[in-house]
């Protein structure tokens, strides 16, 4: 939507120049405020990040995943769970925890990236979560799930799961 207003922005603002004008005497009087208006607008347009397709199979041995279901970033609980979690990124790092926000209205991702709708219909089919609820789902390194949460969790809960597994015992000797 942004980008659809920054193109709109600078569409407008194209039009408002006026038709270049050459003197025959000089070049110096060009306008050139068309082909600079064009290079923003093909900026704005390549500057939307590709949707990831996210596959749980891809991800197996290599990281954690921590998946949040919510019916969209306007959800009470969706927002609560955010606020808990801001700033523990270095912990999720720590731990090959990767962070999938599965939105049922919205634009879900994947670490911050935009994620497919088809990755987050599958996730959602997969775990068997309707549009309209919340969940919080931690996956092993194994693909496996570990613990479910229906209401909003504090990430020293998932980090002591973590924690406890043997594998993360084995990353932290």
């Amino acid at each position: 939507m942004q980008t659809l207003l920054a193109i709109g922005s600078v569409l407008f603002l194209v039009s408002a120049c006026p038709t270049p004008q050459v003197s025959p005497m000089s070049h110096d009087s060009l306008d050139t405020s068309a082909p600079i208006a064009a290079s923003v607008i093909s900026g704005v347009a390549t500057s939307t990040q590709p949707e990831v397709t996210f596959n749980l199979s891809d991800q197996q041995w290599q990281h954690r995943i921590l998946l949040i279901f919510a019916p969209s970033e306007q959800s009470p609980l969706y927002q609560q769970q955010q606020q808990a979690w801001q700033s523990r990124s270095e912990d999720m790092q720590e731990r090959d925890l990767k962070w999938v926000e599965v939105l049922a209205n919205g634009i879900s991702r994947v670490d911050g990236q935009p994620m497919a709708d088809a990755s987050a219909d599958r996730l959602r089919n997969q775990f068997g979560i309707a549009p309209e609820d919340f969940a919080v789902i931690l996956v092993g390194k194994d693909g496996t799930e570990k613990q479910r949460f229906s209401q909003p969790v504090d990430l020293s809960e998932i980090f002591s799961t973590i924690d406890a597994m043997p594998m993360r015992q084995q990353e932290m000797l």
